[in-house]
């Protein structure tokens, strides 16, 4: 994959509309945290194929929640394919989601995330 950010701005902002500002904002840093947290489980070098897969899913399902496509996508190819593929190139979809992970937290950082009154770019 080459393409590591993309985000459905449409997607985020309703999500704003249901939640209102301040929730959005505490949401999205539970979904950073948890994220990274998915993350470091399924970078653990003897991790089950199983446990792999269900944070895969997981991590799906909340990227696109906020319209983060390209996190979703990885997530989901991974999740697709961690029963089955050969370690080899199930070790690169893992670094291909790293890589969509990074991408997606300097952009929260950046453009979502503002100040500590919870005021939402």
């Amino acid at each position: 994959m080459t393409q590591t950010f993309s985000f459905d701005e449409a997607v985020f902002r309703e999500l704003g509309s249901e939640l209102g500002a301040d929730d959005l904002v505490a949401l999205l840093n539970v979904f950073l945290a948890d994220t990274a947290k998915k993350l470091i489980r399924i970078e653990a070098e003897n991790q089950a194929r199983a446990v792999i897969k269900r944070e895969a899913h997981s991590m799906k399902s909340s990227a696109a929640t906020f319209g983060f496509r390209v996190l979703s996508q990885t997530a989901r190819q991974l999740e697709a394919g961690a029963e089955s593929m050969p370690q080899p190139e199930l070790r690169a979809s893992i670094s291909e989601l790293r890589q969509a992970f990074e991408a997606t937290r300097a952009f929260d950082d950046r453009n979502l995330l503002c100040d500590a009154s919870g005021a939402v770019a």
